[in-house]
């Protein structure tokens, strides 16, 4: 028996010390449970509140967390404190959190990636450094106003989604995107403004009320416009990009792109209806098909070279297809030839209404190889707006 009273506490001190181990998986339940973890100044492992977590959280004295940051379904957790936290080396998880209204993480500047969902009651970041770097950063159904605290240099995937309260995301720092960047279904008087960014992949806007992108040159993916308010569009440095589609955006009045050079895919104005002037004055190239269709009365292409797939432009306005003609009989125009002024009912060239609303037109163009074409200049022309559909059917009915 006298040995017992010695043995227990060493058995229980033993429990302890595996229960505070920094270099295993974490559980936290409880406030109790995160202050265990205090001396931890870095924790090698994954660290998860349980669903079961609640009230206001601190996760004291950790610095570093090499795994994964989660908590998902925990609707009782109102605020997520971890003052001393700089770096978490994998996933920055939170979804379902609906009553979090703070998230604090004044030293916090690189994550793996960032997936926030169903976060209704965070409306703004206290990130007092700024996450400079991630792989990614997904953020949907959050009650975020801007994202302020999200300070990237270099990205992968931004996708910033059905955020109802986001008016503004200025990023900075960003220069580089080397997947998509996505806004969609957020507050329509959103304001998104990249002034650094210079390259990218993939970017598609939805329901924004404006874009700034002064500095992007390069996109090597689509570039794609739907149903936004904005009234203008600019990209005074971009030369080149894959798919470029501006579908029914009804208070686009001008698209300002005076160096672009090439398309390397299909080009789609649709359904654009105040519109009435297209001019991109150094565009040479087109890899896939052309489908503008709508109520624009003028398109100046001066520099046209070639269209790799079809060519199709009707517009109620009055213009001259002749210049087009010259293309087509030069060769220059590969694919299938519609040209239409005056139409009454200008189509896509999938036969979809190029006029009017209709918002649930989505363009599937793809990209085919560039050959060299005859040479045309001075190619002025008054044409229509059309569908984003119509760049598909050229496409698939002339891949070469």
């Amino acid at each position: 028996m006298s040995a017992i009273k010695y043995i227990l506490p060493v058995l229980a001190a033993g429990r302890l010390a595996l229960a505070v181990s920094c270099n295993d998986t974490v559980t936290i339940s409880s406030q109790s449970d995160a202050d265990d973890y205090a001396s931890c100044t870095t924790i090698r492992a994954d660290v998860t509140l349980s669903e079961s977590i609640s009230g206001d959280i601190s996760l004291s004295g950790i610095e570093q967390i090499t795994g994964s940051l989660s908590c998902t379904g925990a609707s009782n957790l109102t605020s997520l404190t971890a003052a001393s936290l700089n770096t978490i080396g994998d996933k920055f998880t939170l979804n379902g959190l609906t009553t979090l209204s703070a998230l604090t993480m004044a030293d916090l500047t690189s994550v793996g990636s960032i997936d926030w969902e169903a976060l209704p009651n965070l409306q703004t970041l206290s990130f007092t450094a700024g996450v400079s770097t991630a792989d990614s950063v997904i953020i949907t159904n959050t009650g975020l106003t801007t994202l302020d605290g999200i300070s990237l240099e270099t990205v992968g995937e931004f996708s910033i989604t059905d955020n109802t309260a986001l008016t503004t995301v200025n990023v900075n720092e960003l220069k580089n995107a080397t997947s998509l960047i996505n806004f969609a279904g957020n507050d329509n008087s959103l304001e998104v403004d990249f002034p650094n960014l210079g390259t990218g992949t993939n970017m598609t806007f939805r329901n924004v009320s404006s874009v700034l992108v002064p500095s992007l040159t390069t996109l090597s993916g689509e570039l794609g416009f739907w149903g936004n308010t904005f009234k203008k569009f600019s990209a005074p440095n971009l030369t080149t990009t894959g798919d470029l589609v501006f579908d029914d955006n009804p208070d686009l009045t001008n698209i300002s792109m005076p160096v672009l050079t090439t398309v390397n895919g299909g080009f789609e104005i649709i359904v654009n209806d105040k519109l009435s002037v297209i001019s991109f004055p150094d565009l040479e190239t087109v890899t896939g098909a052309v489908d503008f269709s709508g109520e624009f009365d003028t398109v100046s292409l001066p520099s046209l070279k070639e269209v790799k797939g079809g060519f199709n432009v009707q517009s109620t306005g009055n213009f001259t297809c002749s210049a087009f003609k010259s293309l087509r009989a030069a060769g220059a125009i590969k694919g299938t030839y519609t040209c239409k002024a005056n139409a009454a009912d200008p189509t896509t060239s999938d036969g979809s209404s190029g006029t009017g609303s209709s918002s649930n037109t989505t363009s599937t163009s793809s990209a085919s190889a560039t050959s060299s074409g005859a040479a045309v200049a001075n190619l002025v022309a008054n044409v229509p707006a059309m569908g984003a559909a119509a760049v598909f059917g050229a496409l698939m009915q002339f891949a070469l």
